[in-house]
């Protein structure tokens, strides 16, 4: 064997005998991660609403960068499955479990749930839920107890339909409000010496704001509320326990019954609210309105058995939860047409998107066939070959086609998207929280995809449908919501071509405004606080069916002014629905405030109404902004205003 055969048989062998290079991911590396989902209150969720959903993984082997995604799917809309994904980067350490926090809109013929675990593009993890069998559509009430001790609360449901009280673990409360869009209250027993994280505390004040009702119980377990970390919450500040006989309790309409037998009483000093029931210096019941929503303390444990046995449980918790909670967005169902929505279509009306008015038509038409009759009966084609007179009339229709097109629909036709937008700012003064509903109008003459930015970090996203034309299908919603710190970035809007699209955000911001309205033998005194950095104009204070012109308030000032009973303008003649403000306001207001204002606050301030102030704020109230995008005309965002003045 030479020399150059007996290397090439050497070089073989090594080959055959070395280990096979590194794969891209190592065996451990593509172990398999294990997840799991906690979907709404213990497995339970109310349809049309938005749900919170915990997604546990455990990755067994080392430690990778991870994107986690959750998608939801719901019935089908002329065969395309609408749709829901959010998505979220993560780093999931060796034989770690880590908890991702989640909300999804549950619509009424909601489908499955998909979560998936990628990393370097390689999906390591999934997990498929159906959502059907976890949905329902009865009222829900959250116990945080140690016990079921607050079962017979769901034989309250009656007329307003069937509801089911859960018992969430301290741990599983939603970080974030929507996660509680699906319940009517929330009731805290005792938290078992468990102490809530800040964000779970702050998601359930932004909650109250929207309209939820929050309920703590008495007796010894209430020494267990201001160590949990409820304390900015609770209206009272709990001092000791005490025992009492003939406790009064309100049940409703303003009548108040007494518990027979001794009882157990948490002594406290009211911090915040109204005392609704007392037993001498004590309270027994307080509530403190926060936004939509209220604040309730019970001095008492309504779980023990003489009082579950008392006669008056069920005509107290009536006066508790006396109504279905209005869900923050509607409701979370299929996609409607952007037109039907009366806030947008108002807005595009004053839109310059539009075909020319017939007049313009007209003219543009006759000039055109003043040019072309003359070339197809004789004149200037006169003696001309029938080829070159063809030819004319080809140069001429063409030039007149883009002449219309550039006079016409230059605007029509940009490539850029363009939108608009409104915002209602509504809020109870001196509360300092604000709920806000912003709603974007996107039009595109061409199929666009864009982003949007939010600066607020826990704000609820609802995209509504669009329809390109009468004759093409609903195009699939594809949302990716993905939260960086801070800040949130919403990708995948797709607006197609000749297309709108309406998009509304919910948030609960600070906002601090303070209202106050006294009557004085001839009129009304008003003081109005604006805390805020941008300028409250146009001020009306709307009372009791008249409107009174307040001004400006610019940015961190007060203004009190005295008003007398001529001062207030009345409701025009034979416009009784409508507010004094909608005849009065607008006098020289454009027709976008005044189409505005009677969309969101038709009927404030009348008759035994609360007493309100109604303002505009230059610029939305959520800091939102489309990349590549302009407002339509040019014009920026505004803002409703309206704030209850403080009794």
């Amino acid at each position: 064997m030479g020399p150059r055969r007996f290397l090439a048989c050497s070089a073989l062998a090594l080959f055959l005998v070395a280990p096979a290079a590194p794969p891209a991911l190592s065996a451990q590396e593509k172990s398999l991660v294990r997840c799991d989902a906690l979907v709404g209150f213990n497995g339970t969720a109310r349809e049309g609403r938005f749900a919170p959903v915990i997604l546990s993984v455990e990755n067994p082997g080392a430690r990778m960068k991870a994107r986690i995604s959750l998608t939801v799917t719901w019935g089908s809309l002329r065969g395309v499955p609408p749709g829901w994904t959010i998505t979220r980067e993560a780093v999931l350490d060796a034989g770690s479990t880590r908890r991702f926090p989640f909300v999804i809109p549950l619509p009424r013929d909601v489908r499955t749930l998909q979560a998936a675990v990628t990393s370097q593009g390689t999906e390591v993890g999934s997990l498929r839920v159906e959502l059907q069998p976890l949905s329902t559509a009865s009222r829900i009430v959250a116990g945080i107890s140690s016990d079921l001790s607050l079962d017979s609360i769901s034989a309250l449901g009656g007329s307003a339909g069937s509801l089911r009280v859960v018992y969430p673990r301290v741990d599983d409360l939603p970080q974030a409000w929507a996660g509680y869009d699906g319940v009517d209250a929330v009731i805290v027993h005792d938290t078992y010496f468990q102490q809530l994280r800040a964000d779970q505390v702050d998601a359930l004040e932004r909650w109250v704001v929207t309209g939820g009702v929050l309920v703590f119980t008495g007796g010894a377990a209430a020494l267990q509320h201001e160590p949990a970390g409820f304390g900015r919450l609770l209206p009272v500040r709990v001092t000791g326990l005490t025992q009492r006989s003939g406790v009064p309790v309100a049940v409703g309409g303003g009548f108040l019954r007494r518990m027979p037998g001794r009882l157990q009483l948490a002594q406290s000093l009211p911090v915040q609210g109204t005392v609704l029931a007392s037993e001498g210096d004590l309270p027994v019941m307080v509530r403190h309105r926060l936004g939509r929503g209220s604040v309730w303390f019970l001095a008492f444990d309504p779980t023990t058995a003489s009082v579950a046995a008392w006669d008056g449980w069920l005509s107290m918790w009536r006066n508790i939860l006396d109504s279905d909670r209005v869900p923050a967005l509607g409701a979370a169902d299929l996609p409607a047409l952007p037109m039907e929505d009366p806030w947008i279509a108002g807005l595009f009306a004053a839109s310059p998107i539009a075909f020319p008015s017939v007049p313009a038509l007209l003219v543009f038409i006759g000039a055109y066939l003043a040019l072309l009759v003359p070339l197809l009966v004789g004149g200037p084609g006169r003696g001309m070959r029938a080829r070159a007179r063809l030819l004319l009339l080809v140069v001429v229709s063409v030039c007149a086609g883009l002449a219309g097109w550039a006079v016409f629909n230059r605007l029509l036709f940009h490539p850029g998207l363009q939108t608009i937008d409104v915002a209602r700012v509504e809020a109870r003064s001196g509360d300092g929280l604000a709920f806000v509903t912003e709603k974007i109008g996107a039009f595109s003459a061409s199929a666009r995809h864009v982003e949007v930015r939010l600066g607020s970090s826990d704000p609820v996203l609802e995209a509504a449908g669009w329809r390109a034309r009468p004759d093409l299908p609903l195009s699939e919603p594809h949302l990716s919501l993905t939260r960086a710190g801070a800040r949130t970035l919403v990708r995948g809007i797709d607006v197609p071509r000749l297309a709108a699209r309406v998009v509304v955000f919910q948030d609960v911001v600070r906002f601090d405004v303070s209202v106050r309205v006294r009557a004085t033998g001839s009129g009304l005194e008003a003081s109005v606080s604006n805390g805020n950095g941008k300028a409250l104009r146009g001020c009306y204070i709307l009372v009791s069916g008249r409107a009174y012109p307040l001004g400006d308030v610019a940015a961190g000032a007060s203004v009190q002014r005295t008003f007398a009973a001529s001062d207030g303008l009345e409701n025009p003649p034979g416009t009784s629905a409508r507010s004094a403000a909608d005849g009065a306001m607008f006098r020289d207001a454009d027709s976008r405030r005044a189409a505005i204002f009677r969309i969101l606050d038709e009927g404030a301030g009348q008759g035994a109404g609360p007493t309100r102030l109604v303002a505009w704020m230059d610029g939305p109230a959520l800091p939102i902004s489309f990349t590549g995008a302009r407002p339509t005309g040019n014009r920026p965002g505004l803002a409703l205003v309206s704030v209850e003045a403080a009794q």
